[in-house]
């Protein structure tokens, strides 16, 4: 996996206007490559900062400006961390939930059992992944 600090931020004109400025072209001369307008050029410059740029569209441009389009997505923290987080939280909703209607029944289990018994689900979800893990 990739380290969250190992990603470059997007530079502030976008990727798009900072490659075509280090290789030294201007727009007219970048538009040309990708066979595009000098004003469309500067619309695909302005679609990806607002974010409304394709991915093929940023793909061929990348291929003009002889570059490798990298598409990724990247966690902002550990995928095992946000799985044990969740499993956890399901594991609390779920047993706190069985725990209240054993209550009205005079059954249901004391506190430090209830942490125990919610952290084995939770340890259980987390190596299962039941399907309604990440229902809201």
């Amino acid at each position: 996996m990739i380290a969250t600090s190992s990603v470059p931020h997007k530079p502030r004109n976008g990727w798009l206007a900072a490659i075509r400025e280090a290789l030294g072209m201007n727009k007219t001369q970048a538009a040309k490559r990708v066979g595009i307008t000098r004003q469309s050029l500067a619309e695909l410059e302005s679609n990806e900062l607002r974010g409304a740029i394709t991915l093929a569209t940023l793909q061929n441009t990348a291929d003009a400006l002889g570059c490798e389009l990298a598409y990724m997505l990247v966690p902002k923290k550990p995928i095992a961390k946000m799985v044990s987080e969740q499993a956890l939280c399901r594991a609390e909703q779920k047993l706190k939930r069985v725990n209240r209607s054993q209550a009205l029944e005079a059954s249901a289990v004391n506190d430090i059992t209830l942490s125990e018994a919610v952290l084995d689900l939770a340890r259980e979800f987390e190596v299962e992944r039941p399907t309604g893990l990440w229902n809201d």
